[in-house]
């Protein structure tokens, strides 16, 4: 299935047909010519679900930091998670020359999203990038270091029946939880990180959610402003952008479900964020972290 926007030029539609096609194919093994050290020869060649389910358990007992896009990272020295497990998402890639080091992982989900980054995503280097399987049409290629998840669409029944799900079996199935920071906490999760650290993660997005209802909207002289303050710098969108203005109540509940998950398993999640509307997860001083280290 193809999710693009109505927004998407039609004209790219067999172009990105042939994307998807392409993304499909890699995604599962399949038998292929491998080039070896003597030559070449016909062998299994691992899809790109077969590479995410290598990761599994790499980061167990490792904490990990997820960063989050909202405007107190501007309030924390993000470059003391140089040597860390990183994950960002979206537009953070911005971002990586000021911090000094780019992050572990760069994740894409939503559509709109994705077509607006998806000319610019082969040219980040330093993150494995992971995007939506669905939105490969709208990515550029070459895909150089970058994975396709089987992110499930967000359809009105998902939200009701069965409701949020958290998948602990990150190469199967990704859920959504109308933020994409609820995916990188199920990556984190297969990662076998603890504890998992959430950075920049405000939870709160001004007088834009309170004056759009939760859904699109496009990014105009008039709501720019509000648009920028809840993010971590005025780059983030341009005019004429399309953007999600978020459903705060489902976030919160896709974090309590994130929260009983870690905790089911022994782990834990804290919320390092500079401020913010965040009180699902019990908050700790991103600052004392790296003394208690010292």
């Amino acid at each position: 299935m193809i999710a693009w926007s109505a927004r998407f030029p039609k004209w790219k539609y067999p172009l990105g047909y042939w994307r998807l096609l392409c993304a499909r194919q890699r995604f599962f093994d399949r038998i292929g010519v491998k080039r070896s050290e003597r030559g070449f020869r016909i062998g299994k060649i691992p899809g790109d679900q077969s590479r995410i389910a290598a990761l599994k358990g790499s980061g167990a007992g490792k904490p990990c930091f997820i960063i989050g896009n909202g405007p107190s990272l501007k309030q924390t020295d993000i470059f003391r998670l140089n040597n860390e497990i990183t994950i960002a998402a979206n537009g953070a890639y911005k971002a990586f020359n000021d911090w000094g080091f780019a992050a572990s992982y760069l994740l894409f989900e939503d559509v709109e999203q994705t077509e607006i980054r998806g000319p610019e995503i082969r040219h980040i280097n330093g993150p494995l990038k992971i995007a939506a399987l669905h939105n490969a049409y709208a990515i550029a290629r070459p895909w150089k270091d970058l994975l396709f998840m089987n992110a499930r669409l967000a359809d009105d029944a998902y939200w009701d029946d069965p409701g949020i799900q958290f998948s602990r079996d990150f190469p199967q199935t990704v859920y959504l939880g109308s933020t994409i920071t609820y995916i990188a906490l199920q990556l984190a999760y297969f990662l076998g990180c603890d504890p998992v650290y959430l950075v920049g993660v405000d939870h709160d997005y001004g007088r834009l959610s309170d004056d759009f209802a939760p859904g699109k909207i496009t990014v105009t002289v008039e709501n720019q402003a509000l648009v920028n303050k809840a993010h971590f710098t005025d780059q983030y969108y341009k005019i004429g952008d399309m953007i999600g203005v978020p459903n705060v109540d489902l976030q919160t509940q896709a974090f309590e479900i994130a929260r009983a998950a870690f905790e089911s398993d022994g782990r834990n999640v804290l919320n390092a964020t500079h401020g913010g509307k965040l009180e699902v997860f019990e908050r700790i001083d991103f600052n004392k972290l790296f003394e208690s280290n010292a």
